[in-house]
């Protein structure tokens, strides 16, 4: 969801025609639309997870953890956080059947972002089609989250997982079945082993569950409330999951500080996180921000409210029919609860950044089912308006954003093979002694610089390191503002990256010719 400022009237003037345009098309149309757009969003991911240079994160992992044998790997040997269980071992066997490229490696996100763009399109399919294309669109074209689907992490694969377990937890309140729920821990393991963070996920919605149960009881049916009977379902996949999870989790608590996110507060943090990734990044007024974080509460806390009171009224047809506002709602509201004991019992710190991008598809499924109240409800032409407005200008925000080569937190390595290559390309055309090549660097590039040595096979490289330069280094590669610790007439500039402001410099006191 991005709501840019539109100063130019014909822009102004262009979008109400494209609204009016959407609303006149015939309803088979929306289907194919979103059938284009996601096979478009497809095409784009898929491109830049062959282009763009790998990421710190992936390379570190790629050298740490996929060696390993596949029961280490889901034993958590090498418990460190870095190392998203899941994604480990797709990245091993993907090596195996596909190679070592960029592609190859980032090949089971791309997949699971598929996965994520069925489960978004299931979730509203019933939905009045005009609609249901928009609500695709604003969870599809979040320039962080399609980044993150095109790298080899475990961000992209637990909210790819994550949609598909809240999807069969929502499915089991319509229909029953329990194929659902079996399904619905399915995805919540998948989405848990992929990243340590969707633990919060999981432990909400088992509460959630028995929330909605109790209200349906009391409220609703007027029966007793029974807690191992309507439990009992859960039973034997809880202890699956609590089998595979156990182990794993043990000792990433042990072994882990959990000391990479915000320490402010949860508005400080995590929700100005959320509305930086719902608004695309695109404002900066402090002023601003008190007014999001306020509406973003709304949101949240109205439909709060209205349950309450419809449920109190027992008004049947509202806790049957908006079934998944209720489980959106209270899943927000319990992950928040979560998040804060978390911190102030755990020491766990607040989520921000990437750590925080699962809350995203959370928040707009909810505003999709909050709408969808009121296009229920007799509001179709300004809710289909809000929705298809919010939609285009989202897309607008996206197109203007998107960048094959850079990716998400990790944009100063944007340029790192580019170097290699180039540093590869000047010493082929000048002479230089048998001797291996000594590359100084910032740190922030050794995981990457190794994991190209090893793929690429640059024999000619010595292994670099994270000691910071010295004399004793041939060339240099640098950040901008780290070229005061030279004395100019020292180095040589080969190339410069613009887009990351770093130099590939050759020391003349090393090599003079």
């Amino acid at each position: 969801m991005f709501v840019p400022i539109l100063t130019n009237s014909k822009k102004k003037l262009s979008l109400a025609y494209l609204m009016i345009f959407m609303i006149k098309l015939k309803h088979p149309v929306f289907r194919y639309l979103t059938f284009l757009i996601g096979v478009l969003l497809l095409g784009f991911i898929s491109t830049k997870a062959n282009l763009s240079c790998f990421t710190h994160d992936e390379s570190y992992t790629y050298l740490s953890f996929p060696h390993y044998s596949f029961m280490d790997i889901v034993s958590y040997k090498q418990s460190y956080t870095n190392n998203h269980l899941l994604n480990t071992l797709f990245m091993k066997y993907s090596e195996k059947v596909f190679g070592n490229s960029e592609l190859a490696l980032r090949f089971p996100n791309i997949l699971l972002f598929v996965v994520y763009m069925l489960f978004v399109f299931l979730f509203f399919r019933k939905a009045k089609p005009l609609f249901a294309l928009s609500i695709f669109v604003l969870l599809c074209t979040n320039p962080l989250l399609v980044d993150l689907f095109g790298l080899a992490r475990g961000y992209g694969l637990s909210c790819g997982f994550m949609l598909m377990s809240l999807y069969f937890f929502v499915r089991y309140f319509r229909k029953g079945g329990a194929h659902n729920i079996l399904l619905f821990h399915l995805g919540a393991l998948l989405a848990i082993l992929s990243s340590f963070t969707l633990l919060t996920f999981y432990a909400a919605l088992l509460l959630v569950y028995n929330v909605i149960r109790f209200l349906d009881s009391k409220f609703i049916d007027e029966t007793k409330f029974r807690f191992f009977q309507i439990n009992k379902i859960h039973l034997a996949p809880f202890l699956v999951v609590l089998f595979i999870l156990y182990e794993p989790v043990r000792r990433v608590i042990k072994f882990n500080n959990f000391d990479f996110g915000g320490k402010d507060g949860f508005y400080s943090d995590t929700i100005t996180h959320l509305i930086e990734h719902t608004l695309h990044n695109s404002f900066s007024s402090p002023i601003l921000l008190v007014v999001f974080q306020v509406l973003f509460s709304l949101v949240v806390l109205f439909p709060f409210i209205q349950i309450l009171q419809k449920v109190w009224k027992k008004e049947v047809p509202f806790f049957k029919n908006q079934i998944g506002l209720i489980c959106s709602t209270f899943l927000l509201l319990t992950i928040a609860v979560a998040i804060i004991l978390q911190h102030h019992l755990l020491g766990s710190d607040y989520p921000i950044l990437r750590f925080s991008i699962y809350l995203f598809p959370l928040f707009m499924l909810h505003i999709g089912y909050a709408l969808l109240y009121f296009l229920d409800n007799g509001f179709v032409k300004m809710v289909q308006g809000i929705a298809l407005g919010l939609a285009i200008m989202s897309v607008i925000s996206f197109t203007s954003k998107a960048n094959i080569y850079t990716c998400a937190e990790w944009a100063y390595d944007s340029e790192t093979k580019n170097m290699l290559l180039e540093l590869q390309n000047y010493l082929g055309k000048n002479k230089r002694n048998a001797s291996k090549i000594k590359l100084g660097i910032n740190w922030l590039f050794e995981p990457t610089i190794l994991f190209y040595t090893k793929t690429l096979n640059l024999d000619w490289l010595q292994s670099v390191d994270r000691n910071g330069i010295s004399e004793q280094d041939d060339y240099y590669y640098l950040f901008e503002y780290e070229l005061d610790q030279l004395n100019p007439e020292d180095y040589e500039v080969i190339a410069a990256f613009e887009q990351t402001k770093t130099f590939l410099l050759k020391n003349k006191k090393r090599m003079p010719f």
